[in-house]
């Protein structure tokens, strides 16, 4: 088996940007991301989920646990792929839910699923770089990050665009793979370094991290809740059905080198977060101020 983390990197595969990255995975996603959640994300696993898709959707639920979510409201998914939270959150609450992608293929991709869906008037799917938030301020009720925030490069600075454009008494929550915090052995920053380069993202940062970018923009009520152990499941069913797939289908030249790298990171994660190195965080924060009941 060829092992996605050793693939020669040339210079023009250095190269790749993230939108390149993420618009060479889009039938991927389509095709195989969860049927109709249509995402690349780890499940959780609770004591009543009986199969993948169950823990998909157990994690957009714990995504969106305490938002209080109400037809009329306006929710950002800051990143959302092809849409598919997007088009769970205008399904599932009747909410206007916006969707702000860096992949701007994307666009019309996740526009015509939300059309297939019957959704198409409560969405709407931009281009942009969520580092410079192409919205007006407090004009959201929530912003949400499910495995997105790690792509900030700066996480202060993305925090403030965050509080920038949601209301008075608006949420901020993700779903997010974090460093431990423990000392990383050589292995294990290895593991990391190559997981970052298979999901084109910064390092890691640790919970301890976020807290204080969260506070010092401005948020309160900043909470947490480690969810390692309802992600296992998940990611340990991605490396036994890699271990599989990976050695029928060995890396092809072209746009599907980028599924075996992102597959490559997703079992870099199950290593660390095994090994204690990584660990899997439900995180929120409230900006300040009366949240309006119109």
């Amino acid at each position: 088996m060829t092992n996605p983390q050793q693939i020669p990197k040339s210079d023009q595969e250095q190269e790749t940007s993230v939108p390149a990255h993420y618009e060479a995975l889009t039938d991927p996603i389509v095709k195989y991301g969860g049927g109709d959640l249509l995402t690349c994300h780890f499940g959780l696993w609770g004591s009543d989920t009986k199969s993948h898709y169950e823990s998909l959707l157990r994690a957009n639920q714990t995504l969106t646990q305490e938002c209080n979510l109400k037809p009329g409201q306006r929710i950002l998914d800051s990143g959302c792929g092809v849409g598919g939270m997007v088009i769970w959150l205008a399904e599932t609450y009747k909410v206007q839910a916006i969707g702000l992608t860096n992949c701007e293929s994307h666009v019309a991709v996740a526009t015509e699923l939300a059309e297939q869906r019957g959704v198409g008037g409560l969405v709407e799917f931009h281009h942009g770089d969520f580092m410079d938030m192409p919205f007006p301020d407090a004009c959201f009720d929530a912003v949400l990050n499910h495995e997105s925030f790690c792509y900030a490069p700066d996480k202060h600075a993305y925090l403030q665009g965050v509080y920038r454009i949601l209301r008075p008494g608006g949420r901020w929550q993700a779903l997010e793979g974090l460093l431990s915090g423990v000392p990383l052995s050589e292995a294990h920053e290895a593991v990391h370094a190559s997981m970052q380069w298979g999901f084109r993202m910064p390092p890691l940062v640790t919970w301890s991290d976020a807290r204080v970018a969260l506070e010092k923009a401005g948020f309160r009520e900043v909470q947490e809740k480690n969810l390692s152990a309802e992600v296992a499941p998940s990611t340990e069913m991605t490396r036994k059905f890699w271990s599989w797939f990976g050695f029928l289908t060995p890396p092809p030249p072209g746009p599907d080198l980028a599924y075996h790298e992102f597959m490559g990171a997703a079992l870099d994660f199950d290593k660390g977060l095994q090994a204690g190195a990584f660990t899997y965080h439900f995180l929120s924060g409230t900006k300040p101020g009366q949240k309006s009941e119109e």
